[in-house]
């Protein structure tokens, strides 16, 4: 009775097997006797790979690669295909696997330039629409009057200057010489100022002095080259003008030596702070304003 039932039961299985396609007995049969075979190559896949590089290798050239969208979507659909065909068949998966990838990043570097493309053009757009309209064209100018030839111009004669009397020569050239002469004591004035020496008093006795006598003051200090020293109250510009003023403690409230700085010699005094003790030499103007004041004062380190 055991042999009926297992002789019915193999006859059941084969007709069975009689009843499926031939390519899925043969897996059947395969998997039921353990037999393996090696993957086979998936054509289609890399015919997908292949063109999914060219269009990769398309997508990233500037300008251009825009128009790889249409070579990377042919190869992703290659690759899917590939994919779909390789489950149901003994193909491999390697290829279709990595077209697919290949295939999408071009697609996606070309999706980038299309939107790169769309962003520019929208922008021309607008500023080319913010722009204003172009003026209008001006009326164009009435023809030139008919050419009429004027006679040459004639140059007035060139008149010479009036001869000058010798009292006229005389005069002018004293007043050359008092020009030179003062330019000249300008210039030792300076060059004192700068090398020295100059009468060396402090801020508190040259007030004092033009306080109690100011005769004796102006004779003793008045255009003459002073190196005073004392303590710094402020440096200040008036507007206007083109010096700038180091004030200078006298002891009196309202009492300060004004010493003027010219433009050229400004810069020692941008490291002067209130309350620093310093030494200043220049020339004496005498009271100008209730004010000592000294001109083209120099620093003295």
């Amino acid at each position: 009775m055991a042999d009926d039932y297992d002789r019915d039961d193999r006859q059941r299985r084969d007709d069975r097997d009689e009843r499926r396609p031939r390519r899925s007995r043969r897996r059947y049969e395969d998997e039921r006797e353990g037999r393996t075979y090696p993957k086979e190559v998936s054509v289609l896949g890399v015919v997908a790979l292949v063109k999914g590089i060219i269009a990769l290798i398309l997508s990233v050239i500037p300008c251009f690669g825009a128009f790889a969208i249409f070579a990377g979507g042919l190869a992703l659909l290659l690759a899917i295909a590939s994919i779909l065909v390789a489950k149901h068949s003994r193909h491999g998966m390697g290829f279709p696997v990595a077209a697919t990838v290949v295939s999408s990043t071009a697609v996606a570097i070309s999706l980038v330039w299309v939107a790169m493309f769309g962003a520019m053009m929208r922008g021309t757009e607008e500023r080319v629409a913010s722009r204003p309209a172009p003026a209008p064209a001006p009326a164009p100018l009435p023809p030139p009057p008919p050419f009429v030839q004027t006679p040459p111009r004639v140059q007035p004669p060139v008149k010479a200057p009036p001869k000058k009397t010798p009292e006229e020569e005389k005069a002018d050239e004293d007043k050359f010489q008092k020009q030179l002469l003062e330019d000249l004591a300008k210039d030792r004035i300076k060059e004192a100022i700068r090398n020295g020496p100059g009468l060396k008093v402090t801020a508190e006795k040259l007030e004092r002095d033009y306080l109690t006598n100011i005769v004796a003051a102006e004779s003793k200090y008045k255009d003459h080259v002073l190196e005073v020293s004392g303590t710094v109250v402020r440096v200040i510009r008036d507007k206007g003008q083109t010096t700038y003023t180091l004030e200078l403690e006298t002891g009196e409230p309202t009492k300060t030596i004004n010493c003027d700085f010219a433009e050229k010699q400004k810069y020692p005094l941008a490291s002067v702070e209130r309350g620093q003790q310093v030494k200043v030499r220049g020339l004496c103007l005498g009271h100008v304003n209730e004010f000592v004041q000294l001109k083209d004062c120099v620093l003295v380190k």
